[in-house]
């Protein structure tokens, strides 16, 4: 019974769904315009489907989407490289993605001095090359490898050397060079298929073919980068610390690698952005005996500079020296790419004073020579109140030492003996007329003299690998023989044994080991430095014993043995 009665209820719901759909029949949808889309590049159109008959259902209906037609590519058929030259730079550009393969200072010997100085990293593990494509673009990166038609003119500023490529479906890009005089080159980057797609350019990994021992020289940085805000503030990063990917924006003056002497950069337009990026790249371990490969070796880290804008990057390309006056033309304020450190202000005028006595005496070590000499004259004032203030502080030292040994005894018992001790000795200065003090000054001015040499030989493209004579071929490296820091050692220790004696026993065993220890920072310094030193030792002894001979201060009273 309940078996029937559920089969009459389905049977009466069927009906009833039945009836439902053919009293009230579902309305048709009304039909649907296909929308092209805006192509891109040219296009063509595919008709529509004919409209369905009547009772034809309209989700029947196929629609087809508006395609992009394919365009004719641009490829070249084989390799091409286009050389350029002017008095100061040789340009080696390839149709390989446009890229720059050889980037050659005339004016500038090597590491090795064999040839011309060469920008682009080729030493292993680098590739050869710089201002390739940014490879996280897929479309770029595949552009930076193919092989891109050629097109050479000259224009009222120069060569114009363009590369263009382009894929069948209408993406391409079109890298133009304008080539002229001097360091300075302009670099113009064009995307097509699409209005605002990225383009990006790299500068780099490295700078220049640095030698093994201009690696291993903590004084020098190669492959360091540099930026120039519009206030004309430097940053640098030295590639080992340059962990991540540094945005660093726009509005850039400069923004490049850059070693001790030479500059690699861009000078982005205002809509340009730059990025620092650092790069491991692996060096391949020398293999064993019998072929077996060696250890593995750490991977090299260094950086490069991407340049990135949307459609267009537009930009200069500086590949150079770091000449004050070359950069001061390049663009205003790029001459702040030197880093001469806190005493620029020494280093300006000292470098003028190199200048003139190299413009007669063609000869920067004998430059360095004379210029010292002019700064000892200029501070010999100075220099002799020093030796008069210790030969005066020598005078007194029994005096001092006898107040010594009368409150030394109580120093452990009398908590005021220390204060007593202080103020007998200040009394017996004033009654003398002594200031202890006195000898201080002109070491304190000899001091900023000495960092900005430093910095002018570490620094200045003038003296770079510059000759002296004998064994000392480059004033900008140290001395390969350690002759200079050896006689610089043995003249400070014989200016101390003229200097007057003066302080107590622990003083003159610490001022001892002061030559040692000076020598030691010395040898591995430029040895135009040294030379600058070794000089200033050798006069400041001759006044030491003109000293002696014309004042009538009376003979120094030896030291005595602690």
């Amino acid at each position: 019974m309940d078996s029937k009665r559920l089969a009459v209820a389905f049977g009466l719901s069927a009906a009833i769904l039945i009836l439902w759909t053919v009293v009230f029949p579902a309305p048709k949808p009304a039909p649907r315009t296909a929308v092209a889309p805006k192509p891109t590049v040219a296009a063509t159109s595919v008709p529509a489907t004919p409209s369905p008959g009547p009772g034809v259902e309209a989700a029947a209906r196929v629609e087809v989407p508006v395609s992009v037609a394919p365009v004719a590519a641009i490829v070249a058929a084989e390799p091409r490289e286009v050389t350029l030259k002017n008095d100061v730079l040789t340009l080696r550009l390839s149709n390989r993605g446009g890229e720059v393969v050889s980037a050659q200072l005339s004016k500038f010997g090597g590491a090795d001095e064999k040839g011309a100085l060469e920008l682009v990293r080729k030493d292993t593990p680098f590739a050869g090359r710089t201002l390739v494509y940014d490879p996280t673009d897929p479309f770029l990166s595949r552009a930076a490898a193919a092989l891109h038609e050629t097109t050479v003119e000259e224009g009222p500023k120069g060569t114009v050397v363009r590369f263009r490529y382009r894929e069948a479906d209408g993406q391409g890009v079109t890298r133009t060079y304008t080539f002229g005089t001097g360091y300075l080159l302009g670099l113009k980057i064009e995307r097509e298929g699409g209005k605002g797609q990225p383009v990006g350019v790299v500068l780099g990994p490295g700078i220049g073919n640095p030698s093994k021992a201009e690696l291993e020289n903590r004084y020098t940085k190669p492959g360091s980068s540099v930026t120039l805000s519009a206030s004309r503030s430097v940053s640098r990063k030295a590639k080992d610390g340059l962990k991540e990917p540094v945005p660093v924006g726009t509005g850039l003056i400069a923004a490049g690698l850059e070693d001790n002497y030479f500059v690699t950069a861009f000078l982005p337009g205002a809509s340009e952005s730059v990025l620092l990026r650092p790069v491991g790249l692996v060096v391949a371990a020398a293999p064993a005996a019998g072929g077996v490969p060696g250890a593995a070796v750490e991977p090299l880290r260094e950086t490069e500079v991407v340049l990135s804008g949307e459609g267009t990057v537009e930009a200069g390309l500086y590949l150079g020296p770091k000449d004050i006056d070359v950069l001061r033309s390049v663009r205003p304020g790029m001459e702040k790419l030197i880093d001469y450190g806190w005493f620029a202000v020494v280093v300006a005028p000292l470098l003028w004073l190199l200048k003139q006595f190299h413009a007669a005496i063609p000869n920067w070590g004998v430059a360095i020579i004379l210029a010292t000499v002019v700064i000892k004259v200029l501070l010999f004032p100075l220099t002799w109140k020093q030796l008069v203030s210790m030969k005066k502080m020598s005078s007194l030292q029994p005096k001092i030492e006898a107040i010594r040994l009368k409150w030394t005894p109580k120093l452990k018992t009398d908590p005021q003996a220390r204060v007593k001790l202080n103020e007998e000795t200040m009394a017996l200065y004033r009654t003398e007329k002594v200031n202890p003090a006195g000898g201080c000054l002109p070491l304190l001015l000899q001091m900023p003299i000495l960092i900005a040499f430093y910095n002018l030989l570490s620094h200045s493209i003038d003296l770079r690998h510059a000759p002296f004579a004998l064994w000392i071929q480059d004033l900008s490296a140290k001395d390969p023989y350690y002759v200079t820091p050896i006689l610089m050692t043995l003249t400070m220790w014989l200016q101390q044994q003229i200097m007057p004696a003066t302080g107590d026993a622990m003083t003159k065993r610490v001022m001892g080991f002061l030559p040692l220890v000076m020598g030691f920072m010395f040898k591995d310094m430029p040895s135009g430095l040294v030379l600058y030193w070794l000089v200033q030792n050798v006069l400041s002894i001759a006044q030491q014993l003109l000293l002696e001979r014309y004042t009538d201060l009376g003979m120094r009273p030896r030291a005595t043995k602690a």
